[in-house]
């Protein structure tokens, strides 16, 4: 009996070991988004479907850990700062003075889309080295 009593109880506590053991969630990135992001991103420049640069560059530089600074040609200044939020597998790219632009970047992708002064819709799509 106490041998039966003994087993049941190391039964229990490996049932218990196993039960209680849990995987960790890797598909949540750190609150570091920024660093998760910076970098050079290459790509093809197009408006209205039409590529008009083969080679395009922009760069996404850290600030803080929510927040970047993104270089590229097609801003008057040549550079804008963005808040940084994660959402569904993306980062999301904000700003209360771009309103008429949308960037996410996606793993290695970023892709950025906004109206021009002429009126026409002028995408990036790169991928970051």
């Amino acid at each position: 009996m106490k041998t039966m009593k003994y087993l049941s109880m190391l039964f229990m506590m490996m049932a218990m070991t196993i039960c209680m053991t849990s995987c960790s969630d890797d598909d949540d990135p750190t609150s570091d988004y920024a660093s998760a992001i910076s970098g050079v991103y290459t790509g093809k420049l197009t408006v209205n479907g039409s590529v008009i640069e083969d080679a395009y560059v922009v760069r996404v530089e850290k600030i803080s850990s929510t927040v970047v600074c993104v270089r590229a040609a097609f801003y008057s200044n040549g550079e804008e700062n963005y808040n940084i939020t994660y959402q569904n597998g993306q980062y999301i790219f904000e700003s209360e003075s771009s309103v008429n632009i949308t960037i996410t970047v996606t793993g290695k992708a970023i892709n950025i889309s906004f109206l021009n002064k002429d009126g026409s819709i002028t995408n990036f799509n790169g991928v970051r080295d």
